[in-house]
């Protein structure tokens, strides 16, 4: 449930219906291109962020939907018991207070203008659109729901929904699971002109995120008079571009490292019920009641009102189970600036403009990769850490009767490992350690062991993106575009810590005669991903059944051979008696097997799990493997002395809506990795677009 909601990133509470006021639709130009990719053209900052907002719900208005029912606490209104249970969550972070306390001081007068105009667009496509609507009194947006929503999405990109579930299973009173590298995260690269063939500087924006639903990518271009120009993408109902290029430089987001939430054991009085020690002194649970909202009934026609307590300390969101009492804190409960720090970033002109940005520390955590047309790379392990104290371990739960444990402030990016300008010309991170971001290993021994991050940590990603970056004295665009499509995996492969399916490969097939055919496949194997691969399949759904069974703890398949060869021939005879039930054979080509397929369109895809080519999938009722998560959006770009060349792609098109032209006439350009030209130049823009006209 991480991944879900990471968009919050829009809507949430409600009061005031903003009027259209100082914005005048007529005055915003939409600009479809040849694939329906919307070109924003405005006056002002403001009417570019209506008209984003507008195109935004034209493509989508579903999505947007979601977020907002889940922000507002209405989801279970829409979802029933099961969206109830993150209503729930939701009220226990108090963010809708937070947000009201702190709104006035916190957000620039300038932004809260384009916060008015994105809310005013919204309500605006409601108002013109009531058949969309999925619940009525989910409206009106304000602009404070865009901030709840952003403070939702970053909590629960930080770990909050597992924090509250482990607290309410008792999974907390277990040491706090070590981390495991699945293969799932981003691809970023940056090459600067000491390594490329022309003195250009080259950048890969490449995010792994599902390709539909609430966090799927949305590309856009954004051009104000008042010098906002970008193209990139953001998620649905995002007020600016979250990653992508202006005119000066472009930036990648990967998930880092950083231990960026803590729950904390309460000691509780043994006669007074509700009252917790701290510093020797008795304090009293402040008590609130969550107001769920429930539609129950096939067609969720009846509906009822249940109330269920909640607790608040010192710490922060407090919760009683049978189990104990427990606190948790975090930071992205505690910021609301992450739409500024990104508007700041989508207007920097210059590396020190776009450094200074990154001083906001709203967004708390995603690393960062960055190129620039001066030939700067960069890349930050970027986050908003507390200042803790060394003293105790912080990937335990914490004694919670001490302002020892009770952190209020944060170190300032100066304390987090970045790199810039290496002198071997390349940056990158595939979710592998923040140290191995280059050829210039970092020590990690001057940082602290609270900040969360873990040397050492290597992914097939990346050890494969250093075989190919430490392989060439210099590299031509075309060379850096095949870098990011390739599908080789590793001489030293690591599939799956938790789960070494490559122990199979050193298997005697004599061993288990039923499964030798498998044996000798998986043997064979040449390491590739490749569509005509005929080898990988019985691989892929060996994988697949092993990321569903956690029937097992990781540290016991690890710790002993016995059990993990037992588990991995289980899933083996599993696999292969899915492939003969499916396709009557095990030799079948890995494109018959793993698709791209979205309305009347099916293609058959390279790429695998942690290949970067990335492709994650699940089961068709065929029996196929669906792709649904992995390489999304793309962007390639290149600097030369102009300023950026932009290529980009998504795999399934601009619209989610069935009907639009555009749902899915970009998987063609997808699976055969190639690319869409942008330009970021206005007269281009026009002069190529498909439509031109305003929203309402």
């Amino acid at each position: 449930m991480r991944f879900f909601l990471y968009s919050f990133i829009t809507l949430a509470l409600a009061s005031v219906t903003p009027s259209l006021g100082q914005i005048d639709p007529s005055r915003i130009d939409i600009v479809r291109d040849r694939y329906g990719v919307p070109h924003i053209f405005a006056e002002t900052d403001a009417e570019v962020v209506y008209g984003l907002e507008w195109a935004t719900c034209e493509d989508d208005f579903e999505t947007p939907q979601w977020l907002l029912l889940a922000a507002k606490g209405l989801l279970g209104l829409h979802l029933g018991v099961e969206g109830a249970q993150i209503d729930y969550v939701v009220q226990v972070t108090r963010v809708r207070e937070f947000v009201e306390n702190n709104y006035q001081k916190d957000i620039p007068d300038s932004y809260k203008k384009l916060l008015e105009a994105g809310a005013t667009a919204v309500n605006r496509y409601a108002e013109l659109h009531p058949e969309e609507v999925l619940v009525k009194r989910a409206f009106p947006v304000t602009p404070q729901d865009f901030i709840v929503g952003y403070m939702l999405g970053q909590g629960l990109m930080s770990g909050m929904d597992g924090t509250v579930r482990s607290i309410i299973d008792g999974g907390v009173l277990n040491d706090l699971p070590e981390r495991v590298d699945n293969g799932i995260g981003s691809n970023a690269y940056a090459i600067s002109p000491k390594l490329s063939s022309d003195g250009q500087t080259y950048h890969v924006i490449n995010s792994h995120q599902p390709i539909t639903g609430l966090l799927s990518w949305y590309e856009a271009h954004l051009h104000s008079d008042e010098g906002w120009n970008i193209h990139g993408s953001t998620f649905h109902g995002g007020m600016s571009i979250f990653h992508g290029t202006n005119k000066h430089l472009s930036w990648a987001h990967t998930t880092g490292d950083l231990d960026l939430s803590d729950t904390y054991q309460l000691v509780m009085h043994p006669k007074k019920k509700l009252w917790y020690r701290f510093d020797g002194q008795w304090k009293k649970l402040e008590t609130f009641r969550a107001k769920l909202r429930v539609a129950l009934g096939k067609k969720k026609g009846f509906k009822i009102t249940i109330g269920k307590k909640y607790w608040r300390s010192i710490y922060g969101p407090t919760l009683v189970t049978k189990h104990g009492t427990f606190a948790f804190r975090m930071p992205a409960l505690m910021e609301m600036k992450a739409p500024v720090q990104w508007y700041a970033m989508n207007h920097a002109k210059n590396f020190d403009e776009f450094y200074k940005a990154l001083q906001i520390q709203g967004i708390v955590m995603q690393n960062i990769t960055y190129a620039d047309k001066e030939g700067n790379i960069f890349f930050i392990a970027n986050g908003k850490v507390p200042k803790r104290n060394p003293r105790y371990n912080w990937r335990k739960v914490l004694p919670g009767d001490t302002s020892a444990t009770l952190w209020t402030e944060y170190l300032p990016i100066s304390d987090l490992e970045q790199k810039k300008n290496p002198e071997c010309g390349y940056v990158f991170n595939t979710n592998n350690s923040i140290f191995e971001n280059s050829c210039e290993t970092t020590d990690h021994s001057p940082f602290s062991v609270c900040i969360g991050y873990e040397p050492g940590k290597m992914n097939n990603r990346g050890n494969r993106s250093l075989e190919i970056l430490n392989s060439r004295s210099t590299f031509t665009y075309d060379q850096v575009k095949a870098l990011k499509f390739d599908v080789q995996f590793p001489d030293s492969v690591v599939f799956l810590k938790q789960y070494p399916i490559m122990d199979l490969m050193r298997t005697d097939p004599d061993r288990f005669p039923d499964l030798a055919d498998c044996l000798r496949k998986i043997r064979n194997w040449n390491h590739r991903t490749d569509s005509t691969n005929r080898d990988f399949g019985i691989i892929l759904y060996t994988m697949y059944n092993l990321y569903e069974d956690n029937s097992i703890k990781e540290k016991e398949l690890r710790e002993n051979d016995t059990l993990r060869l037992s588990f991995l021939i289980k899933h083996l005879r599993a696999a292969k008696a899915h492939m003969l039930k499916t396709f009557n054979t095990i030799d079948i080509e890995l494109g018959k097997v793993q698709v791209l397929t979205r309305g009347d369109k099916t293609y058959a895809i390279n790429g695998g799990p942690d290949n970067i080519r990335a492709v994650y999938g699940r089961k068709l009722p065929d029996g196929r493997m669906e792709m649904w998560l992995g390489d999304s959006y793309v962007q390639m770009v290149r600097f030369d002395k102009n300023g950026p060349v932009i290529e980009s792609v998504n795999a399934y098109g601009a619209s989610n809506k069935a009907a639009n032209p555009h749902y899915n006439d970009q998987m063609g350009l997808f699976v055969n990795e190639k690319f869409k030209p942008q330009s970021l130049d206005k007269e281009t823009v026009y002069k190529n677009a498909e439509r031109v006209y305003h929203p309402k």
